[in-house]
């Protein structure tokens, strides 16, 4: 079997897989080789103010979950919100990646250990004398714990908060600013990302501004690098080059390259490369 195909049937079986797991209601949820729970940075919630939560994986060693661009298989975690009247949740804020790579063939992109996936709340306006005593909040949470085999699973997750002054709750302070260290951030200023379309591969170039000697980049579209191919990288006076190989799924040119430039001991930068392509 060649490598696409692989690839296809991968991808295809752990939809499947998730689209039939089966849900478990409860509002920390030891499932098999992860404990998921639903957690709030405040201890109370006030009229139009933002609320910041999150779903924390803790995983059994060896056990990943799956970035926004899971690679060459799996699927990333999904929420279906249920909020109070008035409420309303952001996009998911998905920290920097790991790059897992268990053979020549395949590489994904995901998390081991324990991950924070943090999701911003906006408030209603007006929160009623009903609702003061305590608000619920919801999520319908579908995710894949992979190791050789992939699991999926599927839980309910819930918690209440109660309408006051807003504080930071103590008990989930660092778990939310150690994963806000994670999160990628906009290139500095100064800083500039462009890509060169080859006939086999990408060269993106970053100027910083200094020489960039390690760092790897993440792809946020799925089929446009071939994702276990080294990544060459040639450290420049103001940055680097770095020849990233398409993808044998790639079918049709790519205009902007987005990802995240992950730079080792450093930050994570979000990359928005124009792309240009030869002239015919």
């Amino acid at each position: 079997m060649d490598r696409k195909a692989l690839r296809y049937k991968l991808h295809c079986a752990c939809f499947v897989l998730a689209a039939w797991s089966p849900g478990v209601a409860a509002p920390q949820v030891p499932a098999p080789h992860a404990r998921v729970e639903l957690i709030s940075r405040q201890t109370a919630i006030a009229p139009g103010a933002g609320l910041q939560l999150g779903i924390h994986f803790t995983l059994e060693p060896g056990w990943h979950v799956y970035w926004i661009n899971p690679g060459d298989s799996g699927q990333p975690p999904s929420f279906q919100w249920r909020l109070p009247p008035g409420f309303t949740a952001g996009e998911v804020q998905w920290p920097r990646p790991e790059r897992m790579q268990s053979s020549s063939e395949l590489a994904d992109y995901g998390y081991h250990d324990d991950v924070l996936l943090m999701v911003p709340i906006h408030a209603a306006q007006f929160i009623n004398n009903e609702q003061t005593s305590g608000l619920r909040f919801a999520a319908e949470a579908k995710w894949l714990v992979c190791r050789e085999v992939c699991i999926p699973e599927h839980a309910d997750l819930e918690l209440f908060l109660h309408s006051g002054a807003i504080r930071e709750n103590p008990a989930t302070a660092k778990l939310f600013a150690d994963a806000e260290k994670l999160l990628p951030v906009p290139m500095p200023h100064g800083w500039s990302a462009v890509a060169e379309s080859r006939k086999n591969d990408f060269l993106l170039t970053v100027a910083g501004g200094k020489p960039i000697t390690t760092a790897i980049f993440f792809p946020l579209e799925p089929g446009q690098i071939d994702n276990p191919a080294p990544q060459k990288l040639q450290a420049i006076p103001s940055g680097a080059k770095i020849t990233l190989k398409k993808s044998d799924l790639l079918l049709k040119p790519v205009n902007v390259l987005r990802g995240v430039l992950a730079v080792p001991g450093g930050p994570a930068y979000r990359i928005e490369a124009p792309v240009r392509h030869p002239i015919q």
